[in-house]
């Protein structure tokens, strides 16, 4: 199915957003942000909007200066607005990739690390954690996570990673302005497979410290949703391909294993990783009487109980089932919409049904937020609260940035969420990595080799796409000695898939980042 959402205008250019309900779920990942449980997935679609004019392209680099207050503190930093050209190995130019970079100058005798960072997807542009959550201007987002209502506004943002790091966001090839060059007919789809982003994108890391003479700096990956994926298996590459040893890796609500998010049925754990957070929406949503421990609750039946009876169901259980008549009462659903479901309840189902007799649906990405649902929820097409609206805002926010903020002035589209990258991805090469998957071996790997590497793995507590007991518990398949194991820190914050669209867990990831890039070589303080 598709149909148009909205139709804002951004230069000369026309923005379509599209719904497309019938991806497979292969290809419909989430996104730091591109996917739903739903197998919804929205995004800019220009395949009638591009710019033939040489003249149009995206500028090679603008440089601008600005100060962002920090506590009571006026802080000075340049703005980098530039494309870094990609050449195959006969010089041949293959892509021009869109980065922008905040560089301050450092104290006296400090050494400022440089984070390279990115969204996920795979198809998103890294405008989310950009102006969500890192940059020095943000989207200006109410206290609840919820995307805000035009005309947007763009503040400060007094949580800043540039405080601690330089930043480097980078938009790979197909979103933002980054584009392929070859001669096929599509010059994209060569880098829409695993291996291709992930060499990709080491190649950018190696000319930006090249290009700004940076090789000294400590390197540090940031990656959300399949940002995540890509980040775990970047820190692998890097030092084999590029010479580049990362410090540290914070992974944004990590999409680290794709059988987890899209599991078959003999799977029974998938499906546990949403319990806890599926109690804990119907707690903060008052769908049943709030429990003091109804989190923890939660979690030892999800790992315990819960699978053992979900193995243990025949056919469609009989009514009174008390397995079932357990798992209705922890998350807050009628028990007859569970014992039709087998127990098995999805974040799709959980979203159409909790609120069905308020006459609302709830978002995926925070289960928090809701909207209006039409008379049937079942056949409710008007898209997830959170993502659908995310992509306008976030749109519409990055282009009066790049004008207005960056100088940065060009008729192409800024692509926020191409659904033809997710739509058209290989994952073939994406199989490497035995039991654990690429991801996680690619982590394992990391930390052995490079004990010092820290790690930040955060998750929001209503995310009912990447779950957060998902991210714990593979985090804890790592076979990595106790005294590495002691530098990794999990983080839980209020909200959802972007937590930090919530003003205060913005600032708790600030405060958690600050620390993991403090220049001390030891373990994380706890």
């Amino acid at each position: 199915m598709r149909f148009n959402l909205n139709e804002p205008s951004i230069g000369n250019a026309k923005v379509t957003f599209i719904v497309n309900a019938k991806l497979t779920p292969r290809r419909a990942l989430s996104f730091g942000c591109a996917w739903l449980a739903a197998g919804w997935l929205v995004s800019a679609a220009f395949a009638d909007d591009k710019v033939a004019s040489a003249s149009a392209d995206p500028p090679a680099k603008i440089e601008t200066r600005h100060n962002v207050t920090l506590g009571a503190h006026s802080f000075e930093y340049r703005a980098i607005a530039e494309t870094i050209g990609l050449t195959d190995p006969k010089g041949e130019p293959t892509a021009s990739i869109f980065t922008v970079a905040y560089v301050a100058e450092p104290t006296a005798g400090e050494r400022r690390p440089v984070a390279f960072v990115f969204n996920g997807g795979p198809g998103a542009a890294s405008v989310f954690l950009h102006l969500g959550a890192l940059g020095p201007r943000i989207l200006q987002t109410p206290p609840n996570g919820s995307v805000p209502n035009p005309p947007y506004n763009l503040v400060d943002n007094p949580s800043t990673w540039l405080a601690f790091t330089d930043l480097v966001f980078v938009d790979p090839v197909g979103t933002g302005f980054s584009r392929g060059k070859g001669k096929e007919e599509n010059p994209d789809k060569p880098f829409w497979n695993v291996q291709g982003d992930v060499n990709s994108l080491g190649a950018v890391v190696r000319r930006w410290l090249t290009r700004h003479q940076r090789w000294t700096s400590p390197v540090y990956l940031v990656g959300e949703s399949y940002g995540g994926y890509r980040a775990a298996a970047m820190a692998k590459s890097l030092p084999r391909d590029v010479g580049v040893a990362v410090s540290g890796l914070v992974l944004v609500s990590p999409a680290l294993d794709m059988e987890i998010l899209h599991p078959d049925i003999s799977n029974t754990l998938a499906p546990a990783f949403r319990v806890p957070s599926f109690a804990a929406t119907a707690t903060a949503l008052g769908g049943r009487t709030a429990a003091a421990d109804v989190t923890g609750e939660a979690e030892r039946f999800a790992l315990g109980e819960y699978p053992t009876g979900l193995a243990a169901v025949k056919g469609v259980p009989a009514p009174g089932d008390p397995f079932i008549a357990r798992v209705a009462k922890l998350i807050g659903l009628p028990e007859e919409v569970v014992r039709r479901a087998r127990g098995r309840v999805s974040g799709h189902l959980f979203a159409r049904e909790l609120r069905r007799a308020q006459g609302e649906v709830l978002s995926q990405y925070d289960a928090t937020v809701t909207r209006p649902s039409g008379a049937d929820p079942a056949n409710d097409n008007a898209g997830d609260p959170v993502l659908d609206a995310s992509v306008a805002a976030y749109t519409t926010a990055f282009a009066t940035y790049a004008a207005e903020a960056l100088d940065y002035h060009t008729e192409q589209p800024y692509r926020v969420l191409p659904h033809e990258v997710s739509r058209q991805w290989n994952w073939d090469s994406g199989h490497e990595g035995g039991a654990l998957g690429l991801p996680l071996s690619a982590l394992e790997n990391t930390l052995l080799a490079y004990p010092e590497t820290r790690l930040l793995v955060v998750n929001g507590r209503y995310d009912l796409v990447t779950p957060y007991l998902s991210s714990r518990w593979l985090i804890d398949q790592l076979s990595v000695p106790a005294e590495v194991r002691a530098g990794i820190r999990i983080r839980v914050y209020e909200g959802g898939h972007m937590m930090y669209m919530r003003p205060a867990s913005r600032a708790a990831l600030a405060a958690d980042a600050a620390e993991l890039f403090a220049p001390e070589n030891g373990a994380l303080r706890r």
